[in-house]
């Protein structure tokens, strides 16, 4: 890789964004063969690091679940609904337009650098 220098022009801005595709593209790459490693081999000690395959736990409740979820929480002395959020795409899946949505709740929006297709 070149020498990090300051951006000075849109040509520069390009070049450094494209070597950032090029880039991201080669860890995919690398990162997908030394998990094929790892998982033929084992947990991989590099001295600063341990590279492994670890489970990642999540859990989903149904209405019965949920319900007995929160009646517990309440017992416990914690406001429920505190815990509990409704995610971007359920709500999408209501249709809800914005302005109904501000009557009930807050919006909070965040900024993340990031890139997306050009299409």
């Amino acid at each position: 890789m070149e020498e990090l220098k300051s951006i000075n022009s849109d040509v520069d801005a390009v070049k450094l964004a494209n070597e950032i595709h090029r880039l991201d593209a080669a860890l995919k790459l690398m990162k997908n063969e030394l998990k094929a490693y790892v998982k033929d081999h084992g947990a991989l000690d590099t001295g600063e690091e341990i590279w492994d395959i670890v489970p990642s736990v999540s859990w989903s409740f149904d209405a019965v679940g949920l319900k007995e979820a929160a009646r517990n929480i309440a017992f416990e002395g914690v406001d429920p609904w505190s815990m509990m959020s409704i995610s971007k795409s359920n709500l999408n899946k209501l249709g809800w337009d914005e302005d109904f949505l501000k009557q009930i709740g807050k919006k909070k929006v965040t900024n993340r650098f990031t890139s997306r297709k050009n299409k």
